[in-house]
């Protein structure tokens, strides 16, 4: 993650969006004056933590996961076409 001043931070505003789009990466905007610190990061990348943070919070669904996560190690899965996950 780099890290990045408040001020220059503000003054760059629009590369700095950019450049979280582009690498998805955030950016550390270490606050100065008192200020606190502050994570910069994508709406995509927000939107991915906020969907994880939900489905692990539902215990059957992380028990649903850990399953399909065993099921495939112990080769007890099948490999399926688009078409046929589906339901097409």
């Amino acid at each position: 993650m780099q890290a990045i001043i408040y001020t220059e931070a503000r003054n760059k505003l629009n590369k700095l969006i950019d450049k979280v789009h582009e690498n998805s990466e955030p950016y550390l905007i270490v606050g100065t004056k008192g200020r606190k610190d502050a994570i910069l990061i994508s709406k995509e990348e927000y939107d991915n933590l906020i969907e994880n943070l939900y489905i692990l919070s539902n215990p059957k669904w992380v028990k649903s996961i850990e399953q399909g996560l065993d099921d495939f190690k112990r080769g007890k899965t099948k490999k399926l076409t688009i078409k046929e996950a589906l339901g097409i």
